[in-house]
């Protein structure tokens, strides 16, 4: 099912189904998919580790603060363990992306001096997580966290159950942006985009509530998250060519002069974008998105009122307020 809460499903019931969905979609990839190409298989399953990790911010209200501890630092450490193999793939598809982009600007003789050793990584990471116990491991991890889900005590529903995750979410992107733009290291702008996603997450979980609206907003925090995604992974590009700069016998120099000129190009439509996601106050922002979720809940309840027998069978359970 789509990563959303579903008309009239009360909030709990969407928390847990969700998370449970995520859970199932990350073991189907580590246990069904990881064979004909690990590499996707734990970059499909890390990506829905990090939505169930959102997911918890989120109801950080409703659910217990011992249990959502516990299963962020599960979810936390099994991502972690299937970072690797990601990694070196990821600066590989950075160094192509540059090559591709600034075709002819830096001899080729450059570009596959250090693309050999970059394949060469990727190569040995791939082989290392195969043969590691790092799959098998987080697969358990994943197991018992999905039975665990039954056993989740959420003691609030309706808008109280996410308003206070909903607001904290906006406020420290709101505040990682202004940081980032301020001083913009590669920390704080990795920080301010683990933030944008978070709210994309969570507008993608709301987006019923106004779908035109909120779609449009999703896909500017999804927008802004693959620019610095992409600023992300040159610096990162960077950091390894500088590490293999004593082992090629080529002038990277021409390539560290491309990566920082694309980077000044990425951020500078970053700080555009971020401009309009975060231009409401925090309170106006959670004032508005109330305001829908309202209409959204109340325009529910009717439906259920006028036809409950044909929609009973569309929503699990009765609208919560």
């Amino acid at each position: 099912m789509p990563y959303r809460f579903d008309d009239g499903e009360a909030v709990p019931v969407a928390l847990r189904r969700c998370a449970r969905e995520q859970l199932e979609g990350a073991l189907h990839e580590l246990t069904e998919e990881v064979e004909s190409d690990p590499v996707k298989a734990v970059h499909e399953a890390r990506k829905s580790l990090k939505k169930e990790r959102s997911l918890l911010r989120l109801g950080r209200a409703t659910l217990d603060r011992a249990q959502r501890r516990r299963e962020n630092e599960s979810f936390r450490d099994a991502g972690r363990r299937l970072s690797g193999a990601r990694d070196a793939d990821v600066m590989l598809q950075a160094l192509d992306a540059i090559s591709d982009r600034y075709s002819g600007q830096v001899p080729k003789t450059s570009f596959d001096a250090v693309r050999e050793r970059l394949a060469a990584q990727r190569e040995a990471a791939r082989a290392a997580l195969v043969a590691s116990e790092s799959i098998g491991l987080a697969s358990e991890e994943l197991r018992s966290a999905l039975q665990r889900t039954d056993a989740w005590r959420l003691r609030r529903g309706g808008w109280k159950a996410i308003a206070p995750g909903l607001s904290r979410s906006y406020k420290r992107g709101r505040k990682a942006f202004k940081r980032a733009r301020g001083g913009p290291s590669t920390e704080n702008l990795h920080e301010w985009r683990k933030r944008c996603k978070d709210l994309w997450y969570h507008l993608r979980l709301l987006s019923s509530a106004a779908p035109e609206t909120m779609e449009g907003h999703a896909g500017d925090a999804h927008r802004l998250s693959e620019l610095l995604g992409d600023d992300h992974d040159l610096a990162v590009l960077r950091q390894a060519v500088a590490a293999l700069e004593a082992e090629v016998a080529v002038d990277v120099g021409p390539l560290f002069r491309l990566i920082d000129h694309r980077r000044e190009q990425l951020q500078t439509q970053a700080w555009l974008l971020g401009e309009r996601l975060y231009a409401e106050k925090p309170s106006a922002f959670l004032r508005r998105l109330h305001r829908y979720w309202k209409a959204w809940r109340a325009e529910t309840k009717a439906m259920l009122d006028d036809k409950p027998v044909e929609l009973a069978n569309l929503t699990r359970h009765p609208a919560a307020a």
